[in-house]
Protein backbone atom coordinates (compact mmCIF):
# COMPACT_ATOMS: atom_id res chain seq x y z
CA UNK A 1 0.00 0.00 0.00
CA UNK A 2 0.94 3.77 0.61
CA UNK A 3 4.19 4.37 2.24
CA UNK A 4 3.32 7.15 5.14
CA UNK A 5 6.68 8.71 4.37
CA UNK A 6 7.22 8.83 0.96
CA UNK A 7 5.24 12.14 -0.78
CA UNK A 8 4.68 10.19 -4.14
CA UNK A 9 6.56 9.66 -7.12
CA UNK A 10 8.63 12.58 -8.40
CA UNK A 11 9.07 14.35 -11.32
CA UNK A 12 12.49 12.97 -13.01
CA UNK A 13 14.81 14.86 -15.15
CA UNK A 14 13.89 13.19 -18.10
CA UNK A 15 10.23 14.26 -17.48
CA UNK A 16 8.83 17.72 -19.27
CA UNK A 17 8.08 19.97 -15.96
CA UNK A 18 4.82 19.94 -14.41
CA UNK A 19 3.66 23.34 -15.87
CA UNK A 20 4.41 21.69 -19.20
CA UNK A 21 2.74 18.56 -18.04
CA UNK A 22 -0.67 20.49 -16.76
CA UNK A 23 -1.42 22.42 -19.51
CA UNK A 24 -0.86 18.94 -21.82
CA UNK A 25 -3.46 17.45 -20.00
CA UNK A 26 -5.79 20.20 -19.84
CA UNK A 27 -5.44 19.68 -23.94
CA UNK A 28 -6.59 16.25 -23.14
CA UNK A 29 -3.09 14.59 -23.59
CA UNK A 30 -3.75 11.28 -21.18
CA UNK A 31 -0.16 10.58 -20.58
CA UNK A 32 0.29 14.41 -19.35
CA UNK A 33 -2.27 13.48 -16.92
CA UNK A 34 -0.76 9.69 -15.89
CA UNK A 35 2.26 11.44 -14.96
CA UNK A 36 0.59 14.17 -13.18
CA UNK A 37 -1.51 11.15 -11.65
CA UNK A 38 1.62 8.85 -10.67
CA UNK A 39 3.27 11.96 -8.74
CA UNK A 40 0.43 12.52 -6.86
CA UNK A 41 -1.68 9.51 -6.11
CA UNK A 42 -0.24 8.48 -2.82
CA UNK A 43 -0.04 12.31 -1.17
CA UNK A 44 -3.99 12.30 -2.03
CA UNK A 45 -4.68 8.76 -1.05
CA UNK A 46 -2.53 9.20 2.49
CA UNK A 47 -4.48 12.69 3.17
CA UNK A 48 -7.74 10.82 2.24
CA UNK A 49 -6.96 7.72 4.51
CA UNK A 50 -5.66 10.27 7.83
CA UNK A 51 -9.71 11.22 7.22
CA UNK A 52 -11.89 8.20 6.78
CA UNK A 53 -9.60 5.68 8.31
CA UNK A 54 -10.44 2.61 6.11
CA UNK A 55 -8.41 1.35 2.88
CA UNK A 56 -11.11 0.71 0.11
CA UNK A 57 -13.17 3.39 1.47
CA UNK A 58 -9.88 5.82 0.64
CA UNK A 59 -8.82 3.97 -2.18
CA UNK A 60 -12.09 4.54 -3.78
CA UNK A 61 -12.49 8.07 -3.26
CA UNK A 62 -8.85 8.78 -4.09
CA UNK A 63 -9.77 7.07 -8.01
CA UNK A 64 -12.66 9.74 -7.68
CA UNK A 65 -10.49 12.39 -7.23
CA UNK A 66 -8.61 11.85 -10.10
CA UNK A 67 -11.73 10.81 -11.70
CA UNK A 68 -12.87 14.26 -11.26
CA UNK A 69 -9.75 16.39 -11.89
CA UNK A 70 -9.78 15.01 -15.41
CA UNK A 71 -12.97 15.56 -16.05
CA UNK A 72 -12.79 19.19 -14.72
CA UNK A 73 -9.27 20.08 -16.04
CA UNK A 74 -10.33 22.61 -18.74
CA UNK A 75 -12.00 24.79 -15.48
CA UNK A 76 -8.56 24.16 -13.40
CA UNK A 77 -6.44 27.68 -14.76
CA UNK A 78 -9.27 29.53 -14.37
CA UNK A 79 -9.29 28.63 -10.51
CA UNK A 80 -6.04 30.09 -10.16
CA UNK A 81 -4.79 27.44 -7.92
CA UNK A 82 -1.48 25.49 -7.78
CA UNK A 83 -2.34 22.00 -9.31
CA UNK A 84 -1.70 20.45 -5.63
CA UNK A 85 -3.90 22.96 -4.15
CA UNK A 86 -6.70 22.43 -6.23
CA UNK A 87 -6.19 18.42 -5.77
CA UNK A 88 -6.60 18.61 -2.53
CA UNK A 89 -9.29 20.82 -2.43
CA UNK A 90 -11.38 17.84 -4.70
CA UNK A 91 -9.86 15.51 -2.53
CA UNK A 92 -11.18 17.52 0.74
CA UNK A 93 -14.81 18.12 -0.99
CA UNK A 94 -14.70 14.22 -1.31
CA UNK A 95 -14.46 13.31 2.07
CA UNK A 96 -16.93 15.88 3.06
CA UNK A 97 -19.02 14.53 0.77
CA UNK A 98 -18.51 10.85 1.38
CA UNK A 99 -19.48 11.44 5.28
CA UNK A 100 -22.58 13.40 4.51
CA UNK A 101 -23.91 10.53 2.15
CA UNK A 102 -23.27 8.62 5.36
CA UNK A 103 -23.69 10.19 8.16
CA UNK A 104 -22.22 7.47 10.40
CA UNK A 105 -18.49 7.52 10.84
CA UNK A 106 -16.43 4.84 9.77
CA UNK A 107 -15.05 2.72 12.07
CA UNK A 108 -11.82 3.30 13.53
CA UNK A 109 -10.55 0.36 13.37
CA UNK A 110 -6.31 -0.27 12.57
CA UNK A 111 -5.22 -0.60 8.79
CA UNK A 112 -2.01 -1.16 7.37
CA UNK A 113 -0.86 2.35 6.12
CA UNK A 114 2.34 0.76 4.37
CA UNK A 115 3.71 -2.25 3.19
CA UNK A 116 6.80 -3.47 4.84
CA UNK A 117 9.71 -2.89 3.36
CA UNK A 118 11.44 -6.68 3.70
CA UNK A 119 14.75 -5.46 4.57
CA UNK A 120 13.66 -2.84 7.48
CA UNK A 121 13.84 -3.84 10.91
CA UNK A 122 10.23 -5.32 12.30
CA UNK A 123 10.26 -3.20 15.08
CA UNK A 124 10.68 -0.22 13.39
CA UNK A 125 7.99 -0.80 10.78
CA UNK A 126 5.39 -1.87 13.30
CA UNK A 127 6.66 1.27 15.93
CA UNK A 128 6.19 3.45 12.55
CA UNK A 129 2.81 2.11 12.01
CA UNK A 130 1.36 2.09 15.41
CA UNK A 131 3.04 6.25 15.78
CA UNK A 132 0.90 7.04 12.61
CA UNK A 133 -2.34 4.97 13.93
CA UNK A 134 -2.18 6.70 16.76
CA UNK A 135 -1.86 9.79 15.58
CA UNK A 136 -5.23 9.13 12.81
CA UNK A 137 -7.00 8.04 15.85
CA UNK A 138 -5.66 11.12 17.99
CA UNK A 139 -6.95 13.17 14.62
CA UNK A 140 -10.62 12.36 15.22
CA UNK A 141 -10.83 13.80 18.36
CA UNK A 142 -10.51 17.58 16.62
CA UNK A 143 -12.50 19.69 14.41
CA UNK A 144 -12.91 19.27 10.77
CA UNK A 145 -10.53 22.12 9.99
CA UNK A 146 -8.08 21.26 12.16
CA UNK A 147 -7.99 17.76 11.41
CA UNK A 148 -7.37 19.47 7.51
CA UNK A 149 -5.08 21.68 8.56
CA UNK A 150 -3.10 19.17 10.47
CA UNK A 151 -3.21 16.60 7.89
CA UNK A 152 -2.22 19.11 4.86
CA UNK A 153 0.62 20.70 7.47
CA UNK A 154 2.52 17.70 8.70
CA UNK A 155 1.37 14.46 6.58
CA UNK A 156 1.54 16.20 3.19
CA UNK A 157 3.80 18.70 3.71
CA UNK A 158 2.07 21.85 2.61
CA UNK A 159 3.08 25.50 3.21
CA UNK A 160 0.86 27.54 5.54
CA UNK A 161 -0.33 29.74 2.53
CA UNK A 162 -0.86 26.53 0.15
CA UNK A 163 -3.57 25.31 2.83
CA UNK A 164 -5.46 28.50 2.62
CA UNK A 165 -5.63 27.75 -1.05
CA UNK A 166 -7.44 24.43 -0.36
CA UNK A 167 -9.25 25.78 2.60
CA UNK A 168 -10.21 29.06 0.73
CA UNK A 169 -9.04 30.65 4.29
CA UNK A 170 -6.93 33.39 5.29
CA UNK A 171 -3.40 32.05 5.87
CA UNK A 172 -3.73 33.65 9.38
CA UNK A 173 -6.88 31.66 9.86
CA UNK A 174 -4.63 28.65 9.32
CA UNK A 175 -1.95 29.44 11.84
CA UNK A 176 -4.65 29.90 14.00
CA UNK A 177 -6.27 26.23 13.53
CA UNK A 178 -2.50 24.94 13.56
CA UNK A 179 -2.36 26.27 16.89
CA UNK A 180 -5.46 25.01 18.06
CA UNK A 181 -4.79 21.68 17.07
CA UNK A 182 -1.58 21.12 17.94
CA UNK A 183 -2.74 22.04 21.13
CA UNK A 184 -5.75 19.71 21.24
CA UNK A 185 -3.29 17.25 20.64
CA UNK A 186 -1.28 17.86 23.44
CA UNK A 187 -3.78 17.70 25.44
CA UNK A 188 -4.85 14.24 23.72
CA UNK A 189 -1.13 12.30 24.02
CA UNK A 190 -1.05 13.88 27.81
CA UNK A 191 1.48 16.42 27.21
CA UNK A 192 2.06 19.71 27.97
CA UNK A 193 4.46 20.37 25.17
CA UNK A 194 3.01 20.80 21.27
CA UNK A 195 3.46 17.25 19.24
CA UNK A 196 6.62 17.59 17.41
CA UNK A 197 5.33 17.89 13.87
CA UNK A 198 8.00 15.87 12.77
CA UNK A 199 6.71 12.82 14.55
CA UNK A 200 3.84 13.24 11.87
Amino acid sequence: MVALKDGGAALTSNQPLEPELIQRAVSGDPDAFAALYDTYIERIYRFIFFRVGDEPTAEDLTSQVFLKAWNNLSSYQVRGLPFSAWLFRIARNSVIDYYRTFKETTPLEPGILSEPDPAADVDEVVGQQLQAEEIRLALQHLTEDQRHVLTLRFIEGLTTEEVAQVLGKRAGAIRALQMRGLQALAEIFGSNDEPDPKGF
